[in-house]
């Protein structure tokens, strides 16, 4: 290229022409609260050879812990690679489907078990609850007694949901955990 095909060029067109840099989409394969833990795994990622950024890094400080989560960020083509080495150097980072799957039922479940309970109490609280006598004749203006029921209600539909979230996870059923043998290979 000449000179003047430069100028004409935008500056952005004009160095990545000049150094042939790829441009590649970011993917972020870790999310952190803690500036340490990022920066250890960004010199682990780069000590292999994968291109790290982390975003949000220069947000926090060391001692107070970061406002905004640092992500850890890999260019698309090195994803793979990058969650690769992450996993085999700590896999409890990643978690398991199974476990994922197991915390969703609990969240659904309590949410199920809460309104099962909240909602037929509510009701019955509604109707039970006697309405206020309202006085005629006052002046305009006089605060009188207001109706209350949908509160006490609202109160009772809390208080059944609760309940009945407590009473579900005492009924269910606890996972036996794994015997864990003393001796090895099974032989005493």
């Amino acid at each position: 290229m000449t000179n003047l095909q430069l100028r004409r060029r935008p500056l952005a067109g004009r160095l990545i022409s000049t150094f042939n840099i790829a441009v590649a989409y970011l993917k972020t394969v870790l999310t952190y609260n803690l500036p340490a833990e990022a920066e250890v795994d960004k010199a682990f990622l780069e000590s292999h050879g994968v291109t790290v950024c982390l975003l949000n890094a220069n947000t926090s400080r060391n001692e107070l812990g970061a406002p905004f989560y640092i992500q850890l960020q890999v260019a698309d083509d090195e994803y793979g690679q990058a969650v690769g080495l992450l996993k085999e150097a700590n896999p409890s980072r990643f978690g398991s489907q199974a476990r994922v799957d197991e915390i969703d039922r609990e969240i659904k479940r309590g949410a199920g078990l809460f309104f099962i309970g909240a909602i037929p109490l509510a009701i019955i609280v509604l109707l039970v609850t006697p309405a206020p006598v309202y006085k005629y004749g006052v002046p305009v203006g006089t605060r009188q007694a207001g109706d209350v029921r949908p509160i006490v209600a609202t109160l009772g539909g809390v208080l059944g949901g609760i309940l009945a979230v407590v009473i579900g996870r005492k009924r269910q059923p606890k996972h036996p955990a794994e015997p864990v043998s003393p001796t090895r290979n099974g032989s005493p």
